[in-house]
């Protein structure tokens, strides 16, 4: 069981590393000069992340038949988000090594120079101007609900279990909701930007969606996770 339960801890937060990272293609691209590329590459690691969903709910669904103590899957949770944070600090902290690893790789077959990271670094943190409060906002939003909606759906049904099949059932509904939020309200935003600003401009603002991602998953979602245990208990 304590395998398990490892298994759903790294799944989880691997799944946020790479969607974490995934975003920075979008500046990659803007650098290489093929913005259209860099999105593609974006929505390929994103797509990656599906096959570790594949592993994650079998793993909870099983946890759950087998009635694991709700202290322990409250733990597990806990440790599922502090694991998703510590890696996307990570991911924070390599973040222009990453996007000059990822430029390089769109161009790769242009003909170009190799682009440097100490370069890359002066040309993207030009202070911008641009407003991105209510980008942070939106994004905490849209990412609380990514966060929270597997993890507290299957805590309704190993709490209730004679109902579990229909309370697991709630987690495509809430991420439904953040799917709607992030097409329909936060993509178009950064969609713009990419399209009209410049390259520093469109690095502060993919930084201040994930600053919100970031406030989500390590502060908001494992205080209301907490809460919600505690109400339960």
């Amino acid at each position: 069981m304590t395998v398990l339960i490892g298994l759903v801890i790294l799944s989880f937060s691997t799944i946020h590393l790479l969607e974490y990272l995934s975003y920075y293609a979008r500046i990659a691209g803007r650098l290489a000069k093929r913005p259209v590329t860099g999105y593609a590459v974006q929505n390929a690691t994103t797509t990656i992340t599906r096959f570790f969903y594949l592993a994650l709910m079998p793993l909870l669904g099983f946890l759950i038949d087998k009635q694991i103590p709700v202290a322990t899957y409250q733990l597990m949770g806990l440790c599922a988000l502090f694991g998703a944070t510590l890696l996307s600090l990570l991911a924070f902290f390599v973040r222009f090594h990453w996007i000059t690893l990822l430029a390089n790789f769109i161009q790769r077959r242009a003909g170009k120079p190799k682009l440097r990271t100490d370069d890359i670094r002066k040309q993207l943190e030009i202070p911008s101007a641009f407003p991105r409060r209510r980008i942070v906002v939106l994004a905490a939003a849209v990412f609380l609900c990514y966060a929270l909606g597997v993890l507290v759906s299957y805590y309704f049904a190993l709490v209730f279990h004679d109902y579990r099949s229909t309370i697991s059932q709630l987690s495509g509904i809430v991420n439904g909701f953040a799917t709607v939020l992030l097409t329909f309200v936060l993509e178009p935003r950064i969609a713009a930007i990419v399209d009209d600003h410049p390259t520093h401009d469109v690095y502060h603002a993919v930084q201040a969606m994930l600053t919100g991602r970031l406030l989500a998953v390590g502060i908001l979602a494992p205080a209301l996770f907490w809460s919600l245990g505690n109400a339960l208990a």
